[in-house]
């Protein structure tokens, strides 16, 4: 299964945990690999072919996020200018989680690749306007954080050096590079 599969996967099952009480999440997190196939709009899709791990990885994924909806939501709601989760489309927030939870503690998926699939499930998924949406969103939510953290080294320490930006597996750094004193 590809990367793109298992975040399809994910959606899907973040999308539908939306309607049950707290309580019963779980127990409709593994009855999603109970269907043999489903239809997602493109064709049928074959659950048989997921190996047990592929199944237990994305659901352990899915409880990840589940566990770290309020958090998410907090984040989305303040870079979403007159919009809050409560209001959006659920797929529209469900898109959202996912991929603010990818930026935030992923290490494997880099910023730019969480928000070009997510703009891509918006359009899938979503309503005519939602690949914008999320991208909007997505892009205030990254400008924000990074933002904060040069806001935090620029507070917090005085480099003594230069402070420069490098570029790393797909994600940004910040390396502080000393000057000899002469």
């Amino acid at each position: 299964m590809n990367k793109r599969e298992e975040r399809d996967h994910k959606l899907k099952m973040l999308f539908s945990t939306q309607f049950y009480p707290e309580d019963e999440i779980q127990d409709q997190l593994a009855n999603y690999f109970e269907s043999p196939d489903y239809e997602d709009g493109d064709g049928v899709v074959h659950l048989e072919n997921l190996s047990p791990a592929d199944e237990w990885k994305i659901k352990d994924e899915v409880a990840k996020i589940v566990a770290k909806i309020p958090e998410l939501d907090a984040k989305i709601d303040a870079a979403a200018s007159g919009w809050t989760t409560k209001r959006m489309t659920r797929t529209d927030a469900s898109v959202l989680r996912l991929a603010l939870y990818e930026i935030l503690y992923d290490d494997e998926v880099p910023e730019k690749v969480a928000i070009n699939e997510a703009v891509e499930l918006a359009k899938k998924y979503g309503g005519p306007e939602s690949g914008s949406f999320v991208n909007g969103v997505l892009a205030r939510l990254v400008d924000s954080s990074k933002a904060a953290a040069e806001t935090s080294i620029k507070k917090n320490t005085r480099p003594k050096g230069e402070l420069m930006e490098k570029s790393q597996d797909g994600k940004n750094m910040h390396i502080l590079v000393n000057k000899k004193h002469e």
